[in-house]
């Protein structure tokens, strides 16, 4: 036992399992550094402890509903980031020390605290509104620990996805259907995966991926695999990968166990002449070149489409861009050059450029105004806590 806070016990086992997870975020090997790991260990402790004395403080609240939906959806996203993560459900089972239908089910306890706590703590995120002798103050206090603005531009961007000679699609879909046709047939799914997959992880072992459970493959390839039932074959579907077909092997509630054929659509099948005309014949009919506010407006409209790099992009580091980006050629306001990415094409307009800056009132007010803005509520539900201890029992074991 590491600490009580009232009826809730905090065990040693479920602060370790935390600050583990912590260390690998910030790349600590705890058996090489020690003693920086004890720091995390105890600052996990406490950040625990207080985390509960605002769950009790909020129970006061009867208000606060706590949506069982949300914590549900909460939950599922949590443990597929965790899984991918660790690399696998049985590596993150291993990390824990604990099945997985434990951590699902410590996890959907403290994710109903968490979001009972977000709950109690927003009424103070909105009563917080810094004044301009709060920011004066703030940068008084700290302007030679704040970091220096950096190199940053805004640009407006829109991404045209290469288009696939169709043929080649077809005439994939097409050999995918004559080698299920030849398992159906009775020849071994096992052997026509080492002949034809594509995919280099498993073709070796005859297209076998072990078991995964929902969540941790892409979700095409789920929604085809959950359908099946064992010893069934699919017919071709397409991922971002390419096209596969799927053996069945088993299920096991939420978990499949799975073999697959990959063949990936190649390079060589877009036509990138034709793909950049009918990009320029698109441009052309909004006239971007010369209505900029239309460009502006295509990027922000194609951004709510859910494209990856589509939008508008304010002070944004030079050091965070993509890549495949030639950062030289964005150094200066502009339409740039289309260039050609591995699935894409991309159209950049820079309308701004600022070098790396020290931090002043006169060029950064408002991401001094947050600043200042985060440090007070900080201070003040630092300041809820301690009070809020004085009633509380509170015992830390360590």
């Amino acid at each position: 036992m590491a600490a009580v806070v009232e009826n809730n016990v905090i065990l040693k086992s479920d602060v370790m399992q935390q600050a583990f997870l912590f260390a690998q975020q910030q790349g600590v090997d705890p058996s090489k550094r020690p003693s920086l790991f004890e720091n995390i260990y105890l600052q996990t402790l406490d950040q625990m402890i207080n985390n509960l004395i605002l769950y009790e403080v909020s129970l006061k609240d009867t208000n606060i509903v706590v949506d069982q939906l949300t914590v549900e959806e909460s939950l599922n996203s949590e443990i597929k980031r965790r899984i991918e993560y660790a690399g696998s459900a049985r590596k993150l089972e291993e990390m824990f020390g604990e099945p997985l239908s434990m951590i699902r089910a410590k996890l959907r306890l403290e994710i109903k605290k968490a979001i009972r706590v977000e709950s109690f703590t927003g009424s103070i995120y909105q009563s917080v509104s810094p004044t301009m002798i709060d920011v004066k103050m703030f940068y008084n206090a700290f302007k030679d620990s704040l970091p220096a603005s950096p190199e940053n531009i805004s640009f407006s961007v829109f991404e045209w996805p290469l288009k696939v000679d169709l043929t080649k699609e077809i005439e994939t879909q097409e050999f995918l259907k004559k080698i299920k046709n030849r398992v159906l047939s009775g020849e071994s799914f096992y052997d026509l995966a080492i002949e034809h997959s594509e995919d280099l992880g498993s073709a070796s072992s005859g297209g076998k991926l072990g078991y995964f459970v929902r969540g941790s493959l892409f979700p095409e390839y789920e929604e085809v695999a959950f359908s099946l039932n064992p010893g069934d074959v699919s017919d071709p579907f397409k991922t971002d990968l390419g096209y596969h077909i799927v053996l069945l092997e088993d299920r096991v509630g939420e978990k499949i166990k799975t073999s697959h054929i990959l063949k990936k659509i190649k390079s060589g099948d877009v036509d990138l002449e034709k793909n950049k005309l009918l990009f320029s014949d698109f441009l052309g009919e909004y006239d971007v070149y010369n209505y900029v506010e239309k460009f502006d407006s295509l990027c922000a409209h194609f951004s709510l489409e859910g494209s990856s790099f589509n939008g508008i992009f304010p002070k944004t580091p030079v050091s965070s861009l993509p890549d495949f980006l030639d950062k030289k050629s964005l150094l200066s306001t502009g339409f740039k050059d289309i260039i050609v990415g591995e699935k894409s094409l991309f159209l950049i307009r820079v309308w701004d450029y600022n070098q790396e800056a020290v931090f002043s009132l006169e060029n950064n007010y408002n991401e001094i105004l947050g600043l200042t803005r985060n440090k007070l509520i900080n201070d003040k539900i630092l300041d809820l806590i301690n009070k809020e201890k004085e009633n509380l029992y509170v015992e830390k074991f360590y």
